[in-house]
């Protein structure tokens, strides 16, 4: 069976809420990229090169519990995991 997207083996993705800057967010993956969970906390997000974007989690799955989620990071996810990410500017 070919394993998806999501890293789910066959049937449909499962509906995860995660909680990011104190909002919940519902998402039909079980993994999240750096640039996924920026745009559930920021809408549009914003591309000036002088921003910057940080973004730490807690009560992940045990692959990955807590820590700091890099530009071109994923992490996996899991129903509660909370996500704080913060737009700061370079100056």
């Amino acid at each position: 069976m070919a394993k998806n997207e999501g890293g789910n083996q066959g049937g449909p993705e499962p509906h995860i809420t995660v909680i990011v800057n104190g909002r919940p967010k519902h998402v039909n993956s079980t993994t999240l990229t750096f640039l996924q969970v920026v745009a559930l906390a920021f809408d549009p997000v914003r591309t000036d090169p002088d921003v910057l974007y940080t973004v730490q989690y807690s009560r992940g799955p045990r692959e990955n519990p807590e820590g700091e989620l890099v530009e071109g990071g994923m992490v996996h996810i899991k129903s509660g995991m909370v996500f704080l990410v913060t737009e700061t500017n370079r100056s």
